[in-house]
């Protein structure tokens, strides 16, 4: 697979594949001394976005399934980085949100993570960012609905449907 735009018949999917293992080389540099790796950032900044966030809602947003997003909140628990609060909206689940020192391992990471997303954006060079951007929530759609996973468009106008009115 060339750079410089040969097809040499390899498959989307390997090149998905081989632009996620690139991107997983920039973001382990530029993040090695950020006291977290780019997968644990994701994770916390999944949760520091949403400010509090369930289980279930949190995999959901990272694309992981419950029982990894789960291993992760164990980590940041004994990490001192995440507290669970009681959802008043569901007595069965959790409310997971950062604490002073998750929001500080979050920001001391974010600084690192900006410098390389910087680097990528401006390699991008006359390709236009937010097509780039259109481009990858197309192939995430499609790789969920390969897998049978509606995407979150999908159950959110699903949601839509049952919820309206019948008339």
């Amino acid at each position: 697979m060339g750079t410089d735009g040969d097809d040499l018949g390899t498959s989307i999917l390997f090149d998905v594949f081989a632009l996620g293992q690139r991107v997983r080389v920039l973001l382990q540099e530029a993040m090695r001394d950020a006291g977290l790796r780019a997968d644990d950032y994701a994770v916390y900044s999944v949760v520091f976005e949403a400010e509090h966030v369930t289980l279930t809602e949190l995999a959901r947003q990272a694309h992981l399934p419950v029982t990894t997003a789960a291993d992760y909140v164990r980590v940041m628990l004994a990490r001192g980085h995440l507290t669970r609060l009681p959802n008043p909206a569901d007595q069965r689940s959790q409310l997971l949100l950062l604490t002073a020192d998750g929001r500080r391992a979050h920001r001391r990471a974010a600084l690192r993570f900006e410098k390389a997303y910087r680097a990528f954006v401006a390699e991008l060079g006359d390709v236009d960012e937010q097509a780039a951007r259109r481009m990858l929530r197309a192939l995430t759609a499609a790789a969920e609905r390969a897998t049978g996973r509606p995407t979150a468009r999908a159950r959110n106008a699903a949601v839509r449907k049952e919820s309206a009115p019948r008339g």
